[in-house]
C-alpha cells in the first residue's frame, strides 16, 4: 500500500526541489523532497559507484553519487513487483526481494524474475538476500533457504528433502549471512537460530537451550575475527564470541540501560561499530569496547524512530530506512557530536582488487599508516605527507585487512576487502 504520510519535520522545513532537508545530523530524503516513491523504505544497499538503491513497499529508487534519481516500478519497468522487501548488491548486478512476486535481477539492461513457478524458488515471500565471498546469491523465505550459484539452487528447509540432509528447526527462515570458511548463520521466524556448515547443522531455541530469543531479524559476521552479531525483536543486540558451537554470547538489552530490545537490522562499519535499526529508538551505535550511542528524533534530529533498515558503506556513509521519514544519512561532524582533532577517513573503492584512495582529515598534514591481515601480519606500511593516500594492492591475498593510521596519540582504523 502507497505510504503517503509525511514527517512533521519535512512540513517545517523549508523545501527545495530534489534536494536535501537537513535536520541537525541527518539529510533526509522524503517524497516532499525527492522522486522517492514511497516514505516507507525497507532495504538499502550501495551500487559500487558511490549511489545508493532503496527498496520501498511501492518502488525501486536509485539515486546515484551526483544526486540523480531513477524510479523503478510496475508501472515504467518491468520490476515485478512495487513492494520491495530486501536488497544485495553484486558488481553490476542488483538483486531484489519482494513481497508476493519472487526474486527479481537487475543487470543495468534488463530484469529477470525468478518464482516458484520457473526455478527452485521455496517460496514467493522473500525475506533477505546475501551474497557471498564466491557470488552466490542467498535467498531467505518464508518457505526454506535458497542458495543460488549462478548455474544451479541449493534449498534448506524443514522437510527431508533438504540439501545435504541437513534438515532445519523450521523452514520459515528470516536472515541469512555466510562466512568466508562457508559457514552459515540463519535466522528463523520462531525456529531459533541457526548455522549450517556443509556437514552438519545446529540451531539454538528458547525451549531446549535457554536462548534469549527464537526469531532472529538480522544477522552478521565480523569479517576480522569472524564473531557473529544477531539482531532480535525482543531479545535485544546479541554477540557471539569464540567458536560457533558453544561459543560465549553477551547481550546488550534494556536490563543494562540499552535503549530498545527490539532491532530489526543492524550493519557493521569499517570501524567494527555496530549500526542498529530499532523498530521504535532510532539508530543505536555499539562502540568497540561495547559502549553506545543513541542516535534518535530527540538527540540527532531523525526525522522517524521507527525504522526498517539500515547500511554502512564502503566509504563510511551511514543509511537509514524509516517507515514514515523515507531515507536519511547520517552526516559525522555536525549537531551534537564533536569529533575534535580524531581522524577521519574514507577509503574507496571498497571492495577493490588492486588498488584504493584512503582520504583522510586531521590537525597534521603527515602520519604514519600500516596495513595488516586479520590475523595481524603486516603486509605494507610508510608515511603520508598529505591528506589522500593511494594504496597499490595488486599482488595481495584476497580477505579484509585492517589499515592503521597514527598520528601523535590519535589512532584511526579502517577495513579494506580485497577480493
Amino acid at each position: 500500500m502507497f505510504n503517503c504520510h509525511v514527517p512533521l519535520l519535512s512540513l517545517l522545513a523549508l523545501l527545495s526541489p530534489f534536494g536535501a532537508v537537513l535536520g541537525q545530523n541527518w539529510e533526509v530524503f522524503d517524497m516532499g523532497n525527492s522522486p522517492i516513491p514511497s516514505t516507507t523504505v525497507n532495504a538499502i544497499s550501495e551500487d559500487g559507484s558511490g549511489g545508493i538503491w532503496a527498496g520501498t513497499d511501492w518502488g525501486l529508487a536509485h539515486r546515484d553519487a551526483v544526486g540523480t534519481w531513477e524510479v523503478f516500478q510496475t508501472a515504467n519497468s518491468e520490476i515485478p513487483s512495487n513492494f520491495i522487501t530486501c536488497l544485495a548488491s553484486d558488481s553490476t548486478v542488483l538483486w531484489v526481494g519482494t513481497q508476493v512476486n519472487g526474486l527479481a535481477k537487475w543487470d543495468g539492461t534488463e530484469w529477470t524474475n525468478y518464482t516458484t513457478a520457473n526455478s527452485p524458488l521455496p517460496e514467493d515471500v522473500v525475506r533477505d538476500l546475501f551474497v557471498d565471498h564466491r557470488h552466490w546469491l542467498w535467498v531467505s523465505t518464508a518457505s526454506g533457504l535458497a542458495a543460488y550459484t549462478g548455474s544451479e539452487w541449493f534449498v534448506y528447509d524443514g522437510t527431508d528433502e533438504s540439501q545435504n540432509d541437513l534438515i532445519l528447526n523450521t523452514s520459515s527462515t528470516s536472515c541469512v549471512a555466510v562466512r568466508e570458511d562457508g559457514t552459515i548463520c540463519l535466522g528463523t521466524i520462531n525456529g531459533g537460530l541457526h548455522f549450517l556448515t556443509d556437514t552438519s547443522v545446529f540451531f539454538l531455541t528458547i525451549s531446549q537451550d535457554g536462548f534469549f530469543d527464537n526469531t532472529a531479524t538480522d544477522v552478521l559476521f565480523d569479517p576480522v575475527n569472524g564473531e557473529r552479531w544477531v539482531s532480535t525483536p525482543s531479545a535485544g543486540l546479541l554477540r557471539q564470541q569464540g567458536p560457533v558451537f558453544g561459543g560465549v554470547w553477551y547481550r546488550w538489552s534494556t536490563a543494562i540501560g540499552f535503549p530498545s530490545n527490539s532491532i530489526g537490522a543492524i550493519d557493521m562499519d569499517q570501524q567494527g561499530r555496530v549500526w542498529c535499526a530499532t523498530q521504535a529508538a532510532g539508530v543505536i551505535r555499539v562502540e568497540s569496547d561495547g559502549s553506545h550511542v543513541q542516535l534518535d528524533q530527540v538527540t540527532s534530529g531523525l526525522p522517524d524512530n521507527e525504522l526498517r533498515s539500515i547500511l554502512t558503506t564502503s566509504s563510511d556513509d551511514v543509511w537509514v530506512g524509516m517507515i514514515y521519514g523515507g531515507l536519511a544519512r547520517y552526516i559525522v561532524n555536525v549537531g551534537v557530536e564533536e569529533f575534535g582533532n580524531e581522524l577521519s577517513l574514507k577509503i574507496f573503492p571498497n571492495p577493490t582488487s588492486d588498488r584504493c584512495t584512503v582520504q583522510f582529515t586531521s590537525c597534521a598534514a603527515d602520519l604514519n599508516w600500516n596495513l595488516a591481515s586479520g590475523d595481524g601480519k603486516v603486509v605494507q606500511q610508510g608515511r603520508s605527507m598529505g591528506s589522500i593516500l593511494e594504496l597499490d594492492l595488486s599482488g595481495t591475498d584476497p580477505g579484509t585487512y585492517i589499515l592503521e593510521l597514527v598520528q601523535d596519540e590519535l589512532v584511526r582504523h579502517g577495513r579494506i576487502v580485497i577480493q
